[in-house]
C-alpha cells in the first residue's frame, strides 16, 4: 500500500515537472510585453479667417504646409440662444474638410459661443434647451467627414462650474457612442482656483475623465489691456503644463499657444502676425531683440521697436497747423524660437501634442522646427 502511493505520489510530481517544463518551452505570445508604438503627437491649428477672401485665406494656410498638421479645427459653428447651432461658413468648411480628408487630416470642427457668453450659461440652465444642443452637437458629428467636436465655450462664470462639466460628460458618452473624438478647449490656470475669474469654470481633472482632449489655451498671460510685456512667457507655460498633467492624463493634454503679438503706442493695440512684425520693421527701420529671460525664468519672446513719424494734413501755407505727431511703438511677438521652446514642453511632459492660434502669418522658419522632429516622423502623409 506504501508502495502504491509512493509511486501515485511519483507520478504526480514528474506531471507537474512535465508541464512546466512543457510551458516554459512554449513560443512567448506576441500579444505579451510587446512594446506599444509610440502615438505620434498632435500638430493643430484653429482655423477662423479673416475679412479679406476668407476662403482662400484658410485654405492657403492649410495647403502651404499640409503635410506639417495632422488635425484641424475650423470655427464652423456658433451656438444660439435655444441652443440650435449657426455654421459660420459652411462652404469655406465643406473646402477645407475635403482638403484634409485627403491629405490623412483629421477634422474637429470647433464649436464657440460668443465673448459675453450668455447663451452658454442659459443652455446650462435650462435642461430643455441643454438636450436640444447635445442633439444638434451630435446631428453634426455624425458626419463620417469628420473625427470628433472641439468644445470651445470661454468667458463662463465660475458658478458654472459643475453645469459646464455636467454637460462635457454628457456630451463625451453621447460622442464616443458615435467613435468620435471629443476635445474641450479651456483657459490656462496654474492651480485648480488661480484666483482667475475666467478660468475658474473649468475643472481640468474632471474634464480630463470625460474628454479625450483638453486643449489649454496657455496664452493671455498678459494681454493688451496693460503696457508692453511678454503675452506667454515659457516659465508661465511650464507653470500651466505642471499643473494640468498633474490632474490630466499628459497624453490628453494638448498644449496650446498663440503665433500673434500685440503693437503698443498708438489708439488701438492691434494684434498681428509675425509677418505683420517684419514689415513694420523694414518699412520704419525698427530694432529687434530677443529676450531669452527674465527674473522668473525662460520668456522665449522677441521685441520690435520703432518710431512713427505722423505729417500734419494741413496746406503748406497754413501756419497755424498741428505739429508732426511722433508714435514710439513697442510689438511683442513670437518667432521660431519661441516655438521651440513650446515643443520642448511638449516633448518634456509627453503631452499629446499642440495646437496653434492661429497660422497664417507665422515665421517660416517655426515648421523646420517640427518638421526636423523624429517624433513627428509621420505627421502628415
Amino acid at each position: 500500500m506504501q508502495l502504491r502511493r509512493s509511486a501515485r505520489f511519483l507520478v504526480i510530481l514528474w506531471s507537474i515537472a512535465a508541464l512546466v517544463l512543457l510551458v516554459a518551452a512554449d513560443p512567448p505570445d506576441p500579444l505579451i510585453n510587446k512594446p506599444t508604438a509610440a502615438k505620434t503627437p498632435i500638430i493643430g491649428a484653429w482655423l477662423r479667417s479673416g475679412s479679406r477672401e476668407p476662403l482662400r485665406q484658410l485654405v492657403v494656410i492649410l495647403a502651404t504646409h499640409v503635410q506639417a498638421y495632422n488635425e484641424i479645427s475650423a470655427f464652423s459653428y456658433t451656438v444660439e440662444a435655444n441652443g440650435t447651432l449657426t455654421a459660420n461658413d459652411p462652404v469655406m468648411d465643406a473646402v477645407l474638410v475635403d482638403l484634409a480628408r485627403n491629405n490623412n487630416i483629421r477634422v474637429l470642427p470647433t464649436i464657440s459661443s460668443t465673448w459675453d457668453s450668455q447663451n452658454i450659461v442659459r443652455m446650462l440652465k435650462d435642461p430643455k434647451i441643454r438636450a436640444t444642443h447635445l442633439n444638434a452637437i451630435l446631428q453634426v458629428a455624425r458626419s463620417p467627414l469628420i473625427d470628433g467636436i472641439d468644445i470651445d465655450y470661454e468667458n463662463l462664470p465660475p458658478d458654472s462650474r459643475q453645469a459646464f462639466t455636467e454637460f462635457i460628460t454628457s456630451l463625451a458618452t453621447l460622442l464616443h457612442r458615435e467613435g468620435k473624438t471629443l476635445s474641450v478647449t479651456v483657459p490656462a490656470k496654474v492651480r485648480n482656483d488661480d484666483g482667475g475669474s475666467i478660468n475658474a469654470f473649468a475643472d481640468y481633472a474632471a474634464l480630463g475623465i470625460a474628454a479625450d482632449q483638453i486643449r489649454i489655451m496657455a496664452y493671455e498671460y498678459h494681454g493688451k489691456t496693460g503696457g508692453p510685456t511678454s503675452n506667454a512667457p515659457i516659465w508661465w507655460i511650464r507653470l500651466v503644463t505642471q499643473y494640468a498633467v498633474s490632474v490630466v492624463p499628459p497624453e490628453k493634454v494638448i498644449l496650446g499657444i498663440h503665433l500673434y503679438g500685440y503693437d503698443w503706442g498708438g489708439k488701438d493695440t492691434p494684434a498681428m502676425w509675425w509677418s505683420d512684425v517684419q514689415a513694420l520693421k523694414q518699412r520704419y527701420n525698427g530694432e529687434e531683440h530677443f529676450v531669452e529671460k527674465d527674473d522668473r525664468g525662460i520668456v522665449g519672446e522677441s521685441v520690435m521697436t520703432y518710431t512713427l513719424v505722423r505729417s500734419p494734413l494741413c496746406p503748406p501755407d497754413f501756419y497755424d497747423c498741428a505739429p508732426y505727431v511722433t508714435e514710439k511703438h513697442t510689438v511683442w511677438f513670437v518667432d521660431s524660437k519661441y516655438v521651440a521652446l513650446a515643443w520642448n514642453i511638449v516633448k518634456d511632459f509627453k503631452l499629446g501634442g499642440m495646437v496653434m492660434w492661429r497660422p497664417g502669418g507665422e515665421d517660416p522658419a517655426m515648421w523646420d522646427v517640427l518638421r526636423t522632429d523624429p517624433s513627428l516622423a509621420s505627421t502628415g502623409n
